[in-house]
């Protein structure tokens, strides 16, 4: 009797150490998804910051210490678009851009430094420029296409951060 008695007090035990090991794994796990949806949750937001306040914005900023250009190239039901960020005039580190466009599209605007990492740009060192790529639906022809590209970059130079707004009409 004493050995029945025994042996269930040590299955209910083992029974409590193990329920309570995997509810401390489920906790840990659930912590770590909601981390990472906050973390998602932010970049989100962040970049749906970003787009308003382009869309807002009706001058570059004179003196950048780069060149932005836009490339645009046509491609089948689309036109490609290139935003080439170079040229630094001096070290230039943690680059965040962001490039959108006035015309109707599903798809994302492209962008740097939001969902992944920044970049770097220094003089005369690999890689020697940021771009952005993106496309837009249009059927037309290249030379009568029409668009408005506005580009946001955030960068520091020296550790002091800058922001700059570069706009362009095609």
């Amino acid at each position: 009797m004493k050995k029945n008695i025994l042996t269930f007090l040590i299955i209910i035990f083992s029974l409590f150490v193990i329920v309570g090991c995997e509810n401390k794994k489920d906790n840990t796990t659930k912590k770590e998804k909601k981390e990472t949806k906050v973390n998602v949750e932010t970049k989100k937001d962040k970049y749906v910051k970003y787009v308003k306040e382009l869309r807002k914005q009706t001058k570059s900023t004179e003196d950048l210490p780069f060149t932005i250009d836009v490339i645009y190239e046509k491609a089948d039901d689309e036109m490609r678009y290139q935003v080439v960020i170079d040229n630094p005039t001096a070290s230039i580190t943690d680059i965040m851009a962001l490039a959108i466009h006035d015309k109707q599209t599903d798809d994302v605007f492209p962008s740097v430094g939001i969902f992944d990492k920044k970049l770097n740009l220094i003089p005369d060192e690999k890689p020697s420029g940021v771009i952005l790529v993106g496309y837009i639906p249009y059927n037309g022809k290249e030379e009568d296409f029409e668009c408005e590209i506005k580009v946001l970059v955030t960068y520091k130079i020296d550790n002091i951060e800058y922001k700059g707004y570069y706009l362009t009409k095609k």
